[in-house]
């Protein structure tokens, strides 16, 4: 047997294995398109498996987004529901009654935080007026300010437009 003959042989029974493993082959599975069924529909089999991640994640984005559009409940200020002993409410007068009765300066530095929420945008000038206001403001009026306003710049309600501290 001459080395040609033997290597006919050789590729003739390899292609020959390779039909068969190719006839023999499962069918490809077929491609299933992303299709959402609408709210109200009852999920079966067949529409849960039509679900893919990237459908889903659509959805998630499109509610996320427009979550974000919603304006945000008001921060306020919340009174103390405990009571202090007597003989330090005379004393001294706690932070806590204090807000029951805001200051003046309080309305006008919420104005300038709200004013700048209704605009989605924080600007040195917003910055420079809230710093005045805030020497005159209670500890907890302070802090009430502050709170609002920086949630909202974590939450992507205000577009900083300043370099440094937002107050």
């Amino acid at each position: 047997m001459s080395l040609r003959l033997v290597l006919a042989a050789s590729a003739g029974i390899l292609v020959g294995a390779g039909g068969m493993w190719l006839a023999l082959a499962p069918p490809a599975a077929p491609v299933v398109r992303a299709q959402i069924p609408s709210a109200g529909a009852p999920l079966t089999e067949s529409s849960r498996a039509a679900i893919d991640v990237d459908a889903i994640r659509a959805v998630v984005r499109e509610e996320l987004r427009a979550a974000s559009m919603a304006p945000p409940p008001p921060v306020g200020l919340v009174p103390a529901a405990t009571e202090e002993p007597a003989s330090q409410k005379e004393e001294e007068p706690s932070d806590e009654a204090a807000t029951a009765n805001p200051s003046p300066e309080y309305g006008e530095a919420e104005h300038v935080i709200l004013s700048g929420l209704a605009r989605r945008s924080w600007s040195a000038e917003d910055r420079s007026r809230l710093q005045a206001l805030m020497s005159q403001l209670r500890p907890a009026e302070r802090e009430a300010l502050v709170r609002q306003l920086i949630v909202a710049a974590n939450r992507g309600e205000l577009k900083v437009d300043i370099e440094g501290p937002l107050f």
